[in-house]
């Protein structure tokens, strides 16, 4: 009896030792974050070869397991094997690929919303078009923003150099000549010679100073919205931040619309798609109300800053095809 219950628990375990792991969901954003960090564009390009395949005929497994042997990225070979493997226990495509962790919400709400009507080729083509307009996007306003760059980078250089070596000559010739100087003059001279006798020791930490304040104004999530602040009252600035925006949020909310996402799902995309957190805030509050059956005219009245982040030319022309029906069509034309 004992060596019946010994083999049978002997059986049991052996089968749970053949049942393959779990697919991860608890993964950490983290951690989804090193295992895809510089792979976007390889995904992007792992994404249009798989519209690709399964456009002309190729099942899903097939699909992924073509792209694995094909591919030249071996951390992108391992992200490809999980998702294949995730999908043979059952796990759905738009779960699974969930855990590249470099693909933003729109596109996951494209593949959810694909496999749920049947359009997953025609939503991953229109994710794969969506990539390339914002890698053009992207190097247009890089482009738009590379003078300014390279003009405060030379005030930095030029600055730094002019205060370490200028600033202690101009100070040992006015000492010299014993002339009385006005007081501006005089702390600029009393600077050259505290630079002369002390740079090493003032020019890094005001370095490391100016480093560690501009990565919490403007890279650090908790207070980078202050940076934003700064960045959306500078006047021209803040003209390039609403055109890249609205342009942003139109073309995204006009493709997905397209796809044939339902409004609130497409909102929802929007707000993971800014960084501003005044556009986030704004975005949610659209995707809220829209839940509760308000209409875009309704919704750009009661918000108190909907002027500021909107031009009255682009709310008119949402109002107006919102009540004509042409809603993404427009969307894509304001973009």
């Amino acid at each position: 009896m004992k060596s019946a219950v010994s083999s049978k628990s002997k059986t049991t375990t052996t089968a749970k030792k053949s049942i393959p792991a779990p697919y991860p969901r608890n993964m950490s954003g983290f951690h989804r974050w090193i295992r895809s960090f510089g792979l976007g564009s390889q995904v992007n390009l792992f994404l249009d070869n798989l519209a690709a395949l399964l456009g002309a005929g190729v099942d899903i497994m097939s699909a992924l397991q073509s792209i694995e042997e094909e591919t030249s990225s071996r951390r992108l070979r391992v992200l490809v094997r999980e998702v294949r493997d995730a999908i043979g226990q059952g796990v759905s495509f738009s779960t699974a690929i969930s855990s590249l962790g470099s693909l933003p919400n729109r596109i996951l709400t494209l593949i959810r919303s694909g496999e749920t009507s049947g359009k997953l080729v025609e939503n991953l083509r229109v994710i794969s078009l969506q990539n390339e307009k914002e890698n053009v996007f992207r190097s247009r306003v890089r482009s738009s923003l590379a003078y300014s760059v390279v003009v405060v980078l030379l005030m930095i250089v030029v600055g730094t150099a002019t205060t370490v070596f200028t600033l202690p000559r101009l100070s040992a010739f006015y000492t010299e000549s014993g002339v009385p100087l006005p007081l501006p003059t005089r702390i600029l001279v009393s600077s050259g010679e505290f630079i002369a006798h002390y740079a090493g020791f003032v020019i890094p930490p005001v370095a490391i100073v100016f480093i560690a304040v501009v990565y919490f104004l403007f890279s650090f999530p908790r207070t980078r919205f202050i940076g934003h602040s700064i960045l959306f009252r500078t006047p021209l600035i803040k003209h390039l931040i609403v055109n890249v925006e609205v342009s942003r949020f139109c073309y995204i909310m006009g493709t997905t619309l397209q796809a044939g996402v339902p409004l609130v799902d497409a909102l929802d995309a929007a707000v993971s798609s800014t960084t501003f957190a005044n556009y986030k805030k704004f975005y949610q509050y659209l995707r809220e109300r829209m839940n509760e059956g308000f209409s875009f005219k309704r919704c750009f009245q009661e918000y108190p800053d909907a002027q500021k982040l909107f031009p009255s030319s682009v709310r008119q022309l949402i109002m107006a095809a919102e009540h004509s029906g042409m809603l993404d069509t427009s969307l894509l034309k304001i973009g």
